[in-house]
């Protein structure tokens, strides 16, 4: 049975906060599960777009969530001092207020809320991108510490991590990153914290995607693979893309082969 509230969020309920929510109705809708689109670190529903509206033409439902202190949701005051619980009680608290059960789609530091949210919310099915470590993100600081290792010491003390074009792009244009690259928000340092903590993932019934890139500047191989065995799946790789797979030059490859696992799926 899924727990949906445990002890320490009676004891301590998450602050309540106002969200921006996003949506991208469908001309002809398809019957298909609706889809809740979950941003990663420093990111906003913003970076969705793209996808959002090529969802959207297939028929799809589409929705995209900023998480508190991000893009136009309340508690940027607080950033800072957000736990990743309260980024869990974000997902769950927009997802259960949309028509339809959702399939939840989290990218990097988003794809661990959601993998979190599966312990507590029976979504549909749930697709994480780029997935930050569901156990603990040791393997992602000594991958980030051969690349660059100042960021990680600008992050230990306690600044939002660093991204750059060659961070998060492969194929897109220095113009076209330096408007994403503008738009970027703070960070909390405690959420990033957390990461580095070991945590046991929550094993789900939930049918589950997993997808990654090949050269991943932040999520290394090694842990996007290990997210694929916890949940018995084969994890789907996309060379030629950086970290922001959705935003990246080439973004509809992975878009349209998610597409087509919820229409295999939840088709019949």
């Amino acid at each position: 049975m899924t727990r949906v509230m445990r002890p320490l969020d009676w004891a301590f309920p998450p602050r309540p906060a106002q969200r921006e929510l996003i949506h991208r109705a469908p001309t002809s809708p398809n019957g298909l599960p609706p889809l809740l689109f979950v941003h990663g670190a420093r990111h906003a529903a913003w970076c969705w777009e793209p996808w959002m509206d090529q969802a959207a033409a297939q028929g799809f439902s589409c929705y995209a969530v900023s998480l508190r202190g991000h893009g136009g949701s309340e508690g940027r005051e607080r950033v800072r001092r957000t736990l990743l619980r309260d980024y869990v009680h974000d997902v769950i608290q927009t997802a259960v207020r949309l028509p339809r059960q959702p399939v939840l789609v989290g990218h990097s530091l988003g794809a661990l809320v959601v993998a979190r949210a599966l312990g507590r919310y029976a979504a549909r099915g749930a697709a994480l991108l780029a997935p930050a470590p569901l156990d603990n993100g040791l393997a992602a600081i000594a991958h980030r510490l051969r690349d660059r290792p100042s960021d990680v010491l600008v992050t230990a003390a306690g600044q939002p991590l660093p991204m750059r074009h060659e961070t998060l792009f492969v194929g897109l244009s220095r113009e076209e990153s330096a408007r994403h690259l503008a738009r970027l928000d703070g960070e909390s340092t405690v959420a990033v914290y957390q990461l580095t903590l070991p945590h046991r993932p929550v094993p789900t019934r939930t049918p589950v995607y997993v997808a990654g890139v090949p050269d991943d500047k932040l999520v290394p191989e090694s842990d996007v693979e290990k997210t694929a065995r916890f949940y018995g799946v084969q994890a789907r790789w996309f060379p030629g893309l950086g970290h922001d797979l959705m935003l990246d030059a080439g973004n509809d490859k992975p878009l349209q082969d998610l597409l087509a696992w919820v229409e295999e799926v939840f088709g019949a």
